[in-house]
């Protein structure tokens, strides 16, 4: 009855950021009807100066895009990549140079919408079984004997046979399902925002640990000094900066960056959010997958967030069409399981390591941060160990789904 509704369709993704939209789109050569349901609206191409959310894709990520057909329809001029990183903290200082550690370069930043909306572009222009939809919020999830039924705040029904939440740290389906996890609170509010500087970025992505919490200064696409802030901070710290005229955040803002760049102003609005730990006891139920932040979520110090969410669609993809090959049905627990043993422990392994360099970047006793200076300028001499930190970085290491192994070859 269900697979004869209008309304059904072989998977339904609920959530249409990043995430959702990569999944619906790595989803697409598989052949089977795909609906992506959003609460939202349609994301919106940026215009103008920078957005206040921004995203560093590693390389992993970026082949991906680049093989899907999205890299193609986000706006080259809003694609920032960079090729060096440096962190600091005190005494101890670790420089990277992409080229020489074997990578041209060490990642990209992109507004969030720039990467969404590239997702949306391409269903819209592709002639794949895909319908996005937004306005869309679920507000019902019930069983049938074939999957799922779910009725949304617009009185309609939707059916499918397999449900993937891409929706979020607080989840609907996640909660729905009776998967356990609740996201933790990191003890950092961050403030984001879109500045200029006096001297030029110079394709490098820096991070200063405070004791208030780490300030990322990342570059954006422009003139070359247009920058990205990420601050994360303990929430009186972040609540009095917040407070501060623009005049007076501006010169907090280049004390704290320690004139790396010169004087630091204010271009865009500032916005604050809570940042959060969480990872799902589990990433699947009987024909139910999480993806991305639906299963996990990490502090955005490392910037690698997205990333791992990227990965996640495009693995869950992976095994589908895995099965479709061998003639299994594509809803099969196998698959699910297959999915979550690729992803979980890779995703878990970043949860802990992030969670770990915050607390140690926190203590403040004069031991730690001698163990702490002493091991950064130990890593910055040794350039084994940088090269596995970057191979780290760039998505090269773990269980990767084959488009994120290589870019495409020219012509193909």
């Amino acid at each position: 009855m269900c697979k004869e509704h209008q309304n059904y369709s072989d998977i339904v993704i609920v959530g249409g950021a990043m995430a959702g939209g990569m999944q619906a789109v790595s989803l697409a050569s598989t052949g089977l009807s795909v609906r992506l349901l959003d609460a939202g609206p349609p994301p919106q191409m940026p215009e103008g100066p920078c957005a206040t959310r921004v995203v560093a894709l590693n390389e992993a990520s970026q082949h991906m895009l680049e093989h899907l057909g999205v890299w193609a329809l986000m706006p080259q001029e809003r694609i920032q990549p960079y090729d060096k990183m440096q962190v600091w903290d005190g005494n101890g200082e670790v420089f990277f140079d992409g080229p020489e550690l074997g990578a041209a370069q060490l990642g990209y930043i992109v507004e969030n919408n720039a990467v969404a909306a590239a997702m949306y572009r391409w269903v819209e222009q592709s002639d794949a079984n895909i319908k996005w939809q937004n306005h869309e919020h679920i507000v019902r999830f019930e069983r049938t004997s074939e999957g799922w039924r779910l009725i949304t705040n617009t009185e309609q029904e939707y059916y499918c046979a397999l449900l993937i939440g891409a929706d979020g740290a607080r989840s609907s389906v996640r909660q729905a399902v009776g998967i356990a996890g609740v996201p933790e609170f990191s003890g950092h509010i961050a403030i984001v925002g879109a500045i200029r500087t006096e001297n030029p970025h110079g394709n490098c992505a820096r991070q200063r640990f405070l004791e208030t919490g780490p300030l990322a200064l990342l570059p954006a696409a422009g003139d070359g000094h247009d920058v990205s802030i990420v601050w994360s901070l303990v929430p009186e710290e972040a609540k009095r900066l917040f407070a501060l005229s623009e005049a007076e955040f501006n010169r907090e803002l280049t004390l704290a960056s320690e004139h790396c760049l010169g004087e630091l102003a204010l271009e865009t609005q500032r916005a604050q959010f809570p940042i959060h730990y969480f990872h799902a006891s589990q990433y699947h139920r009987p024909q139910v997958a999480l993806i991305s932040d639906a299963a996990h979520v990490v502090h955005p110090l490392a910037g690698q967030g997205i990333n791992l969410g990227l990965l996640d669609a495009a693995v869950l993809a992976e095994e589908i069409q895995r099965a479709l090959d061998r003639g299994l049905p594509f809803v099969h627990l196998s698959v699910l399981e297959r999915y979550e043993r690729r992803r979980r422990f890779h995703n878990g392994s970043m949860v802990r390591a992030l969670k770990g360099f915050k607390l140690l970047f926190e203590q403040r006793s004069l031991e730690w941060r001698w163990l702490r200076n002493t091991g950064m300028r130990w890593v910055n001499r040794l350039a084994p160990i940088k090269q596995s930190f970057t191979a780290h970085a760039l998505g090269r290491t773990g269980d990767l789904p084959q488009i994120a192994k290589r870019a495409p070859q020219s012509g193909a």
